[in-house]
């Protein structure tokens, strides 16, 4: 059956639906979080540091694209710091320079976020466009 079949088929009153501009719910998955935790053991952004300098200690995740924050692998990435220091901070605070890191890691070793992405905005022209401008 074809599109225009099945709109044929509709009552009118069924014809016009108003679209829902409400975000899906957010993915939510603890058990992923303590897994990755696991595995990564080191910060994504540790190769940007300066000679001789160190990250932070403490690592945490960090919500690639924020709204909704899904718990899935391919919006995560570890990051050294609490979000508030070390990259993590950076990356909140909107550092040009920590945004700029880790655009070029995300396009160099992240295809997987960047499918996440194309998803969740509807195209891959919009996930481009979405890390030009917010990243």
């Amino acid at each position: 059956m074809s599109e225009r079949e099945w709109l044929e088929g509709l009552r009118p009153e069924d014809r016009e639906v108003e679209p829902d501009w409400k975000d899906p719910p957010r993915v939510k998955d603890p058990e992923l979080l303590r897994s990755l935790h696991k595995r990564w053991r080191e910060c994504a952004m540790a190769m940007t540091n300066e000679e001789g300098e160190r990250c932070e200690p403490i690592l945490s995740l960090h919500h690639i694209h924020p709204h909704p924050r899904d718990d899935v692998e391919a919006n995560l990435i570890m990051l050294c710091g609490s979000g508030t220091t070390g990259h993590h901070g950076a990356i909140q605070h909107r550092e040009r320079w920590a945004r700029d890191a880790l655009r070029a890691i995300l396009r160099a070793s992240r295809p997987d976020f960047i499918g996440y992405l194309a998803v969740k905005l509807r195209s891959p022209d919009a996930a481009r466009e979405w890390i030009d401008r917010v990243l």
